[in-house]
């Protein structure tokens, strides 16, 4: 009985810890006077130096796995660029 009560206590409070994180209002970009999350800005910014690195690592590496590299890349270069920007 005990071991149910700390579950379902454990259960408890993560939820009112999860519902209790802050609230504020996601970061958005006000383009022709459509709001587009900060996200979708960040990634559509990593395509380029994407393409610039893919042409760097073409020439002196060869990638076994290109289908999983090139995405993996970009999104890690949307990931740098949100954190640089936006912290």
């Amino acid at each position: 009985m005990n071991a149910i009560r700390r579950f379902v206590f454990g259960m408890f409070l993560t939820t009112v810890l999860q519902m209790s994180t802050g609230c504020a209002r996601a970061p958005s970009f006000d383009i022709l006077g459509s709001f587009f999350p900060a996200w979708l800005v960040c990634l559509l910014l990593a395509i380029l130096p994407a393409v610039a690195l893919r042409t760097l690592l073409n020439r002196y590496v060869e990638i076994a796995w290109p289908v999983l590299m090139y995405p993996s890349l970009t999104v890690t270069l949307a990931f740098v660029l949100w954190l640089v920007l936006f912290r």
